[in-house]
């Protein structure tokens, strides 16, 4: 028999029959101002066209019938769906919402520069709880990463399942979400995909209207692509019946034969020489549409899909024209002729950024260029040239007062040269002396860039860095400190800091602290002490908030208000990679948490009490840290412990222990050693010897396994031993 509903005489009977509270079929033509509402409910929409009338397109070709097509840009057109909690159901706490279903097909015309919306009921993000997380739903076309996206289902404050498969323009998906009160679930072409999800803190549209074709509260992008058949529903649909839609609605198509049509043509481009250029074109037509890339009138071998790149070279390719022929069963037709320019510039575009650093520690400096590639570098120290000194970054480890100098570097590509300005780097005697003991000493032979152990006397305003140059400062704001408050360091007594109220400490922005080109580690110790189901309270951060909202690099952790850790990664736009610890969920308040993320670029990873519980594609992702090259009127925010740089959304409520920031990405072996602040020995042969290397601590050895055991005089790591007759034994004594 199939599934419940399969036998409905169309796919609107079947649609209907399963009750939906509200049901836009979109068969409207041009010159219509209503989306009519085909259940007996009346909630009609209003189309909003853009300012010329252009989107949304009526008429289209769709699932039965008709559809609509949004053109998407800064003057979008829209069908505005008025506030009616039939569409968005709440609960009897008249905030969190109620179980409701929603469903729509939808066909992206193109990858946008930012996350996009084709349908949403979402609310504002507000000031104070509840709302200031926003509220709502909506179904996201994800920004592109490495040239493809994705669909995602977004139920603020409960749930954020993105798909698995990257979307094929011009292809149609049907889209369906559901909530029973607890758990969303996402489906796509009648599957599930990642999900469900627990969502028992959504929250319900605050009174806000929804969209179709856009989500102008979510902050993000009109949708560029057809929609149709929208339905709600106040019930949480079984996946039998969101399987029958999708079968029934693919056979419903109305498929008239097209000839191809350019929808996107291939434009002109300029690129430096040594860099990829891709040109894109799409047809619209009866499938399949076969594409066939020309540079000049000769056909490329192998370019067949609806791209072509390549790596642009001078003078080879200065000059020359690219465009496509598109076929299909109907007719063919030729795309617009695009003009390659290639460049040979180089372009230095920051100089390095120079400062005063404290004897012994690391400094970095970094000149940005681009332009023709590939290109390369030589630093300097005042004239003379510094071996080795080859990246866009130069990094001096264990400065003394000799390194006190100028430096610049030398900047070449194939065709070109030029040098970067000078920084001018001081280098001072240490101002204050932090005794590295116990625990302090595991960190310090890790080399860390910074370390703040966070156990200055009460009342002190200055958090010292112990082995860096980045002393942070204890700003009280509206909250409070204990100092001297107890860790939860394993055999470890000495302090930590704890903060409430909106206390943080704040450390300068530093290239030091945010390579750009280069691998990092941010380690931290963490106990909560309350936690905030109506705000996200973060722990730690070094982000950039560059336009209030619009920009956002670097990354920060906090709790989120589902009472999970979560760390976000941003990449330049609007939102981030929100990624969740669900190993050690729920958050437990006054208990310790060892947090280590690692960047080795190419993947990001995020250990909490010693297990990975997430990690990113690094680059598939497109993470930017904070800042430029060091200068922070160029670019770049605070680190800061307790709070967001930019200030956004919650406060740290607990205690925070032994920050460690590095410029390289700790082990997995290092991570555990930390996280049990225990040492281990290595050997390794060296002829008829053994040699015994630890990180730090005292080695011992005794006759026995059992011990007793006694310091070996004189022994630094790494230490020789030639075996003998009888055995002995060899520990690290850490404290």
């Amino acid at each position: 028999m199939g599934p419940p509903g399969a036998w409905a005489a169309s796919y609107p009977d079947l649609i209907l029959s399963d009750n939906p509270v509200a049901y836009y079929r979109l068969e409207e033509l041009a010159g219509a101002s209503t989306a009519v509402d085909a259940t007996a409910n009346h909630l009609d929409g209003d189309i909003v066209p853009n300012g010329d009338g252009t989107s949304p397109q009526l008429g289209l070709p769709g699932i039965d019938t008709n559809s609509f097509n949004f053109l998407g840009g800064s003057d979008f057109g829209v069908v505005t769906l008025n506030y009616n909690p039939a569409l968005s159901p709440i609960a009897e706490d008249g905030v969190h919402g109620a179980p409701f279903s929603v469903e729509c097909w939808v066909q992206s015309s193109a990858l946008q520069g930012d996350y996009s919306v084709p349908l949403s009921m979402f609310g504002p993000y507000e000031s104070g709880a509840p709302y200031s997380n926003a509220s709502g739903w909506n179904f996201y076309q994800s920004a592109p990463s490495g040239g493809q996206s994705f669909w995602i289902f977004n139920l603020k404050n409960g749930a954020f399942i993105t798909a698995s498969t990257p979307i094929t323009l011009l292809q149609w998906y049907h889209l369906a979400a559901t909530f029973d009160g607890t758990n969303a679930s996402f489906y796509i072409d009648g599957v599930p995909v990642g999900g469900p999800q627990a969502s028992g803190g959504y929250l319900a549209d605050h009174n806000a209207n929804g969209q179709i074709g856009a989500g102008s509260n979510t902050g993000f992008l009109p949708f560029k692509g057809g929609v149709d058949e929208v339905a709600f529903y106040t019930n949480a649909l079984t996946g039998a019946q969101i399987l029958a839609h999708y079968q029934l609605g693919t056979n419903s198509f109305r498929a008239v034969p097209t000839p191809p049509d350019m929808v996107t043509q291939p434009t002109s481009s300029t690129n430096y020489s040594g860099t990829k250029v891709t040109f894109t074109a799409l047809a619209n037509g009866t499938a399949p549409v076969s594409y066939q890339w020309q540079r000049g009138s000769g056909a490329i071998s192998g370019a067949t899909n609806s791209t072509y790149s390549f790596v642009c070279k001078y003078p080879d390719d200065n000059g020359a024209t690219f465009s496509v022929h598109v076929s299909n069963s109907v007719g063919s037709t030729n795309s617009d002729v695009a003009t390659l320019t290639v460049l040979t510039n180089l372009n230095i575009l920051y100089g390095p950024f120079g400062g005063t650093r404290n004897v012994g520690s690391k400094a970095a400096l970094r000149v940005v260029a681009d332009g023709a590639q590939p290109i390369t570098y030589q630093w300097f120290q005042g004239t003379g040239q510094i071996s080795g000194a080859t990246n866009d970054t130069l990094w001096l480890n264990n400065v003394q007062l000799s390194n006190s100098d100028t430096y610049h570097a030398h900047v070449a590509n194939p065709f070109t040269s030029a040098d970067s300005t000078n920084a001018t780097l001081t280098v001072q005697a240490r101002p204050v002396t932090v005794p590295l003991t116990g625990y302090a000493k595991l960190v310090a032979a890790d080399d860390p860039v910074a370390y703040w152990r966070l156990d200055e006397p009460d009342g002190s305003a200055v958090a010292t860095d112990a082995v860096g140059s980045f002393d942070g400062s204890y700003d009280v704001n509206s909250g409070a400190f204990v100092y001297a408050s107890p860790t939860g360091i394993p055999h470890e007594t000495d302090t930590a800091i704890n903060l409430t109220g909106g206390a943080v400490v704040t450390i300068p922005y530093a290239l030091e602290l945010n390579p750009v080109t280069g691998p990092w580690t941010a380690e931290a110790w963490v106990m909560p002490a309350s936690l905030d189901p109506g705000n996200f309270r973060t722990v730690f951060s070094s982000m950039w908030n560059s336009d209030s909202g619009g920009h956002l690099f670097g990354w920060n952790v906090y709790q989120h208000v589902a009472g999970v850790w979560t760390l976000n990664m941003y990449n330049g736009g609007a939102g981030g990679s929100f990624t969740s610890d669900f190993v050690h969920n729920p958050i437990v308040t006054n208990t310790w948490y060892h947090m280590v993320i690692t960047d080795d670029l190419i993947s990001i990873r995020y250990y909490v009490n010693n297990a990975l519980v997430v990690t990113l594609d690094r680059n598939g992702f497109g993470f930017i840290p904070n800042g430029i090259n060091g200068d922070v009127s160029v670019a770049g925010a605070p680190t800061v412990l307790g709070q967001r740089s930019d200030n956004a959304f919650g406060a740290f409520d607990g205690t925070i222990d032994d920050v460690a920031f590095y410029n390289y990405a700790m082990s997995p072996d290092q991570v555990q050693a930390h996280f049990l602040n225990a040492t281990k020995i290595t050997v390794a042969k060296s002829g008829g010897n053994l040699v015994l290397s630890w990180p730090s601590g005292t080695l011992v050895q005794a006759n026995k396994v059992t011990g007793p055991y006694a310091p070996v005089n004189g022994a630094a790591s790494p230490f020789t031993v030639t075996p003998g007759s009888t055995n002995t034994f060899y520990q690290i004594l850490t404290q």
